[in-house]
């Protein structure tokens, strides 16, 4: 392979990519062989066609798959050696391609902004701690009491007040079912705050074994963006009618479904976890804040597949992989690119404050955080372990700890003003 690097933008490399012509023909011979395997040809058994036959017949086959692989890795390989670490994709262009001769393309490739950052230490913050007082316990051991309420089935016709086990699926224009759209054992609470109007309507007096076609108004600021605005019709089959019992708020309630000695001890965990809460919260403020700080005095000009690269990746998540038609593509990177523009600023500029601070991350605080994880979440032990067991994933890890340490440092080093907030705490959730 030969190979030029140049230099083609302020976070951007061209590399100028040539692969001998014997080389290439060695890669389309080994392509050439896997299709003769499966080769079909009048004349020839299956795996027996002639290797240049095979060549010709499938020529278009054989090129393709050649390319799918071929091109990829070289790439890689060119990348490796230029000693280049991209943040996105490189950029193929310009392939001259064809059998009998050289392979030539360009690969783009864009690198992690290196900067200087400048007045990183003894930034201005606020933090703002909330009293957790009687009524936010209050109103978090409620939202523990209907947690664990009892539901029994009715007989009668759904009420307010009543819960609604059902299935439902989404009409098309045609009153025909869209099987992509089912939901099974749906949970509806007739009278809660967040019930729907018009779904409410179409399930008061509802009886368990009964079809009902229900017709939702979505609001225009609905979340869902397929939905917002539109006005859309279901199929709901009820399943059960359930009357909704909470438990006496005594000892037994604590014994018996927090495994504790007595009220006042939930009490007490409930207030602790609050307090808990609430200085994450404030920390998560504070941390905020010296973000913005530190990208306001230090402006940087991102790259800019860099930037398309990620909105892109963060809307195709939003519409979980679904094809969306180019006027919502558009809007949608709008309204991702300035939440995506923030946060890798915040990135850059806080892995620039790592470098300059010879702040590194070992083996062993990745082992720690993986560790973490997974003791906060013990059900899922084996599917984090294995998702870190590639070294790209621990390396991402790796740069996620990176940042927490440089912003603790931050942090550390900041003038911070302490400022005691009025008002309840609202438990998080509610």
């Amino acid at each position: 392979m030969n190979l030029s690097v140049n230099p083609s933008g302020a976070w951007q490399h061209t590399l100028d990519i040539e692969i001998p012509a014997e080389e290439v023909e060695a890669g389309l011979d080994d392509v050439a062989r896997g299709v003769q395997r499966r080769a079909n040809l009048a004349g020839f058994r299956r795996g027996k066609v002639p290797l240049p036959m095979v060549r010709q017949q499938y020529a278009e086959v054989v090129e393709r798959e050649f390319l799918e692989a071929f091109v990829p890795r070289v790439t890689s390989e060119a990348v490796e050696e230029a000693k280049l670490d991209p943040v996105v994709p490189p950029l193929v262009r310009n392939l001259d391609f064809g059998p009998g001769r050289p392979m030539r393309f360009q690969a783009v490739v864009e690198v992690r902004p290196h900067v200087e950052v400048r007045d990183y230490k003894g930034l201005p913050v606020t933090r703002r701690a909330r009293a957790i007082d009687e009524a936010a316990v209050d109103e978090m051991i409620a939202r523990l009491q209907a947690d664990a309420a009892i539901f029994l089935d009715l007989a009668r016709p759904a009420q307010r007040g009543d819960v609604v086990i059902a299935d439902s699926v989404r009409l098309d224009a045609k009153d025909q079912r869209m099987a992509s759209t089912r939901a099974r054992n749906l949970r509806l609470e007739l009278g809660a705050p967040d019930m729907m109007p018009d779904l409410e309507n179409g399930l008061l007096g509802a009886e368990a074994g009964q079809e009902r076609t229900v017709e939702i108004q979505y609001p225009a600021d609905h979340p869902a963006q397929e939905l917002a605005g539109r006005q859309v019709r279901y199929r709901v089959r009820v399943k059960k009618i359930q009357e909704k019992k909470l438990r006496e708020l005594d000892d037994n309630f604590a014994r018996e479904v927090f495994n504790l000695g007595s009220f006042e001890d939930l009490r007490a965990r409930v207030r602790a976890n609050l307090e808990t809460e609430e200085a994450a919260r404030a920390r998560r403020e504070v941390e905020e804040a010296i973000a913005v700080e530190l990208i306001g005095r230090n402006p940087i000009d991102l790259p800019q597949r860099l930037t398309e690269w990620t909105v892109d990746r963060m809307v195709r998540e939003a519409v979980g992989g679904r094809s969306i038609d180019e006027a919502l593509q558009r809007e949608l990177n709008e309204r991702y690119r300035p939440a995506v523009e923030r946060s890798l600023r915040r990135e850059i500029l806080l892995g620039a404050v790592a470098r300059q601070e010879s702040i590194a991350v070992s083996d062993e605080e990745v082992a720690s955080e993986i560790d973490r994880m997974v003791q906060a979440e013990p059900r899922q032990a084996a599917r984090i372990r294995a998702r870190y067991q590639s070294a790209e994933r621990r390396k991402g890890l790796a740069e996620v700890v990176l940042e927490r340490k440089a912003l603790a440092l931050l942090i550390d080093a900041a003038r911070v003003t302490e400022e005691a907030v009025g008002g309840r705490v609202v438990p998080a959730g509610a």
